[in-house]
């Protein structure tokens, strides 16, 4: 399971955060078809019979995936991210998003449907998908998407949610567990080492080019730059993103969706997030047990 670690719609350029063409007018697309009545179903069938690619060798587009698109407000132009939409386009999707909510008894905005990290099955790993089923004492349980598995684990939200917040409490607390791997030493490739020798050469030359000079040396460390592992940098910002947070008072989906891959709903009811860098945290059983509320059971 992959996540991405910057919005649909940008990209990573030397380290500087910059519009990405492709992804760009699909953001532009999905809101004008928003706009124009599609719902989001329909946009999101269209998105994966085109092959529209949410990230590199993943499509899997969905209703929560959209709307998270709709609602992000740094597409204006916020937190260091370039402007995709102008305010009067946002505002727009806004009030349809809000004159379209007809299932009054379904709130939308709630946690649960904020939950974009895939729940996977304790027992073969396939995805699980929830359900609501108003007739049962627990009104919600997961089902295995693996037929030949067929798992069925029932938790309530509010539990689901609390045991996620938790955990990612024990990070927030100690952000020095992060696993970050050693670096490894940047081993040149021939076009970095004949680069070097060229402005070695340069170097050496009686009648200096500065310019020239400076323009080998930016090129030799944007090669540098492309050969480092970008893996290592974006473990480095989740450690850092979670030494600045407070402790969680809610579930965060936000903080959820930047820092954990997948969250393993166990048979016990229990839950173990992996995180970006697919370290497992999860309670010691003991702990559990004395957190386990008994009124989940079917």
């Amino acid at each position: 399971m992959k996540n991405r670690n910057i919005p649909f719609g940008y990209q990573y350029v030397e380290g500087v955060i910059t519009v990405n063409p492709t992804e760009a007018e699909a953001v532009k697309a999905i809101c004008s078809a928003y706009l124009g009545g599609q719902s989001l179903l329909t946009i999101s069938r269209r998105l994966n019979e085109q092959a529209v690619e949410y990230m590199p060798g993943v499509t899997g587009w969905n209703k929560a995936r959209l709307m998270r698109i709709l609602e992000d407000r740094r597409y204006l132009g916020t937190d260091a991210y370039p402007a995709i939409l102008d305010e009067t386009v946002y505002e727009a999707i806004q009030s349809t998003k809000t004159r379209r909510n007809t299932q009054k008894a379904t709130d939308r905005r709630t946690d649960i449907y904020q939950l974009e990290t895939p729940v996977l099955c304790p027992k073969c790993g396939a995805e699980m998908h929830r359900r609501h089923d108003s007739r049962c004492k627990c009104n919600q349980r997961w089902f295995c998407t693996n037929h030949e598995c067929g798992e069925l684990i029932v938790i309530a939200d509010e539990n689901l949610l609390a045991q996620i917040t938790e955990l990612l409490n024990m990070v927030i607390a100690d952000p020095d567990r992060i696993q970050i791997p050693a670096d490894t030493e940047i081993k040149p490739d021939i076009e970095i080492l004949k680069t070097e020798n060229e402005i070695g050469r340069m170097l050496d030359s009686v009648e200096l080019d500065k310019e020239a000079l400076r323009l080998k040396m930016l090129r030799c460390l944007s090669l540098k730059y492309k050969s480092i592992d970008h893996t290592t940098y974006a473990i480095k910002k989740m450690k850092a993103d979670l030494e600045r947070v407070s402790p969680l008072s809610e579930f965060s989906a936000d903080l959820v969706a930047r820092t954990v891959k997948a969250i393993t709903l166990n048979t016990d009811k229990s839950v173990y997030l992996t995180l970006i860098n697919d370290q497992i945290i999860r309670k010691e059983p003991e702990d559990y047990a004395s957190s386990h509320n008994p009124t989940d059971a079917a």
